[in-house]
């Protein structure tokens, strides 16, 4: 894209958060003496055809919300430096997860704003979309009037399928049916709002939602509330004593049932994962190991005069970034770190034979008196016998 397609009205960028798993990148910018929200792509993935095309659908999707609770997609631009972007209106205030953590919030105050979250969701329903990543830390929270907004909608960003597991325990507000890559519908985020009710709970804000929350969390979306107008329904008027009653026999018949076969279940879970967690060891390895052509390569000797030791800091923990959860592990980290190692030792053996290699020719070329005598002296002057007087000659000279 030609310089002239840049967008030059967003003036004053600073980077507000990074995705820590996913590919995106946040920053505040002001646009014609406004403030607002910029969100971009991470650098290595700015020129991802599928990372740019999932950016596109995002701003398509949340540009076409006029709800109060949900924060207001403003245009689709290219920045210079950044790519394409979403432009967000701005949001003076914190998030829910923040005034939950420091106990900012009434009782009062939490109970309108999981109300006004529901209503934003019911018109995100309606018009047939599904947030799938609500959780504390995308519910902000209004300074001025402590109004309920909405951002980030979509299914939660990961560098690679294969981290799913990894971040179940970041993802603990997202239904188990959008984790596993099933099919999902309005029931997800009931699943997430009961969650969050459980997060509240637990840090003693409210405990006023707990029945609510059992049963929007049932693992079986069947289970749980069919809409999420029944969730608002619930949280504003309380649920029935029979409905608590009929949730409490419930919980109880399934935690029978767990008692009796969860133990089977787990074992077959754990032994399933062990052998992906195998599988997929030998593959981060391998792909490790392919590498090292490329790394010879880029630390290649070129000269007598270079340090045969390099520094390949940087390289080697870009390689343990890829081993972090294995290094975790007891079953394997000596391997992960055996693996690293024997890259620093396949550029060290490289080098070596490259210094090798030099030496010899500089030794066979020279025409100083003492290599011209050692080469003399030589009654089978082999490539192996002519290295060794290389060597000598080498230590002499030095």
């Amino acid at each position: 894209m030609s310089e002239n397609n840049y967008s030059k009205d967003y003036t004053d960028l600073r980077l507000l958060h990074t995705s820590r798993y996913g590919n995106s990148r946040v920053y505040t910018a002001n646009f014609n003496g406004k403030k607002v929200i910029v969100k971009a792509l991470k650098e290595e993935y700015a020129n991802d055809p599928a990372c740019k095309e999932s950016l596109k659908q995002e701003y398509e999707t949340t540009s076409i919300f006029e709800n109060k609770y949900i924060r207001k997609a403003l245009d689709f631009v290219t920045i210079e430096g950044l790519g394409d972007c979403i432009i967000f209106e701005y949001i003076d205030g914190k998030s829910l997860a923040e005034h939950v953590r420091v106990g900012t919030l009434s009782e009062k105050q939490v109970k309108s704003v999981l109300t006004e979250v529901c209503d934003g969701l019911y018109y995100m329903h309606r018009n047939g979309v599904v947030h799938c990543n609500l959780n504390p830390d995308n519910i902000m929270v209004t300074a001025s009037d402590c109004r309920a907004k909405l951002i980030d909608i979509g299914v939660p960003e990961t560098k690679q399928d294969a981290d799913r597991e990894l971040l179940i325990k970041e993802m603990e507000f997202i239904a188990p049916e959008i984790i596993k890559g099933e099919d999902y519908d309005s029931r997800a985020d009931v699943y997430s709002i009961g969650k969050i009710m459980e997060f509240i709970g637990e840090r003693n804000i409210s405990k006023q939602f707990g029945a609510v929350a059992t049963h929007c969390t049932q693992f079986s979306r069947e289970q749980r509330f069919d809409s999420i107008s029944d969730v608002r329904s619930a949280i504003s008027k309380g649920h029935s004593f029979v409905k608590i009653i009929i949730i409490a026999v419930v919980a109880a018949i399934l935690a029978i049932l767990a008692f009796i076969y969860v133990p089977k279940i787990k074992a077959n879970v754990e032994k399933e994962r062990a052998q992906r967690l195998s599988v997929e060891f030998s593959r981060q390895v391998e792909q490790i190991q392919s590498q090292l052509p490329e790394l010879c390569k880029k630390y290649e000797l070129k000269s007598l005069d270079e340090p045969l030791t390099v520094d390949w800091s940087e390289d080697s923990l870009k390689l343990a970034e890829g081993l972090m959860q294995y290094l975790a592990m007891d079953d394997y980290k000596a391997k992960a770190m055996q693996t690293i190692e024997s890259q620093g030792a396949g550029i060290m053996s490289y080098r070596q034979a490259g210094f090798d290699r030099l030496l010899l020719d500089e030794f066979q070329a020279s025409t100083d008196s003492v290599a011209v005598v050692m080469r003399s002296a030589l009654e089978e002057p082999t490539e192996a016998r002519l290295l060794e007087e290389a060597k000598k000659w080498y230590g002499q000279r030095e």
